[in-house]
């Protein structure tokens, strides 16, 4: 549980746009300020965490997304590129990039020869797993001091909050 409530830098950012444009609500920025430093903070830690595995962001993203399959750690190309929110295109040029480091191979669906299907091989999933004890134990770090009920809200706010975005954004596309 959070006990003294210190200021941050976006406290004061807040405080001076109150100030000089009370108009506007300083509290819906000053939390979008605070996930976009979380954001920066989190992600350049797993970024140096996941070197000592030689795995970028990246690799990782697409390597974490088959081994959450289960046996035998394969995807179609396709929905590889949805659970990652890639274009095909770009999920075509990781698939290429994976496959020369021998971390991933392409198969095609004895079913429907059209299409490809993507599987970590034995050395992606070595790498893959040692690379997700430690991403978990960032992540545990990030939230040590949240006890489970607060981890558990802040959890459900966030989904909340990612939710109205994805509704929002296929609203635009429609």
């Amino acid at each position: 549980m959070l006990r003294c409530m210190s200021r941050d830098i976006i406290d004061d950012l807040q405080e001076d746009w109150s100030e000089e444009r009370p108009d506007l609500d300083s509290e819906a920025m000053g939390v979008v300020l605070r996930i976009q430093a979380l954001d920066k903070i989190l992600g350049d830690q797993v970024a140096e965490r996941l070197r000592d595995f030689g795995l970028q962001w990246w690799q990782y993203d697409v390597l974490s997304a088959l081994r959450r399959q289960g046996k035998p750690f394969r995807m179609a190309a396709t929905e590889l590129a949805e659970s990652t929110r890639l274009t095909s295109g770009a999920m075509t040029n990781r698939i290429d990039r994976l496959e020369s480091k021998g971390l991933v191979r392409r198969l095609h669906d004895p079913s429907d020869r059209r299409r490809v299907l993507v599987e970590l091989t034995g050395q992606g999933h070595e790498q893959v797993e040692n690379a997700t004890r430690a991403r978990f134990d960032i992540a545990s770090a990030a939230l040590a001091r949240l006890d489970r009920k607060h981890r558990k809200q802040l959890s459900n706010l966030l989904r909340q909050l990612l939710l109205a975005q994805d509704e929002s954004q296929q609203g635009e596309s429609n």
